[in-house]
């Protein structure tokens, strides 16, 4: 929570007191917690949430008006992805990122919906993601009511979107094993099919080296 309420507070400092502390949908049975750490010093460098709606709607299906378009099918929200503003965290947003398709991949998620302001939009239209606003921005209380659009991507589709557009990240996301990046598939299976009734725990362990390190990987 410490992380959330850096992050949130060099950018909008109205949230620190709301990010400081768990959230009702980081305790729910659906939801999966992603961290990533410096391998070099255990820093925590990043921080992420996914929910599904296979229990209860997300919140921005009525933020947003789409609920006919999350209607019978199986979507995840990638939330509160906040990183430390430090060289390293760079590769941590990229993991992040990374770890939460994956995770979408095998758990059979068939759309994946992510909130942003600007430049961020910018880097999910980059990645090929839909615009469901056409640019319209709209304000969004979880994030200090300040004006998000709305972005979704065919978890199936992404590869070939991807390869289609020769994404600068389709190496990273699709062409790279990076062992780095250590998802436990035995809690995605309980959280996003069983669902137990208990609170959410960490689903990885990334632990990432020096950046020039890391690259080195991505490369190989």
């Amino acid at each position: 929570m410490a992380l959330r309420a850096t992050a949130y507070g060099r950018h909008i400092p109205a949230m620190v007191t709301t990010v400081d502390r768990p959230e009702a949908e980081d305790h729910r049975p659906e939801t999966l917690l992603l961290m990533a750490e410096s391998r070099t010093t255990g820093q925590l460098l990043g921080a992420a949430r996914l929910i599904h709606n296979g229990h209860v709607p997300l919140k921005l299906e009525q933020a947003f008006g789409v609920q006919g378009l999350f209607q019978s099918r199986f979507v995840a929200e990638a939330g509160r992805l906040t990183v430390l503003g430090i060289p390293e965290s760079r590769m941590a947003t990229l993991a992040l990122v990374k770890a939460m398709y994956e995770i979408c991949f095998h758990a059979g998620i068939e759309l994946a919906a992510i909130t942003a302001r600007r430049p961020m939009d910018r880097v999910y239209l980059a990645m090929q993601f839909d615009d469901v606003l056409n640019g319209r921005k709209i304000p969004y209380p979880p994030v200090g009511h300040l004006p998000h659009g709305l972005y979704t991507m065919p978890i199936r589709e992404a590869d070939i979107r991807w390869r289609r557009a020769a994404c600068p990240l389709y190496p990273f996301m699709a062409g790279t094993f990076h062992p780095d990046i250590d998802v436990d598939y035995g809690l995605v299976q309980q959280r996003f099919t069983d669902t137990p009734a208990h609170e959410a725990t960490a689903v990885t362990g990334m632990r990432l080296s020096a950046p020039a390190a890391v690259r080195s990987i991505v490369s190989a």
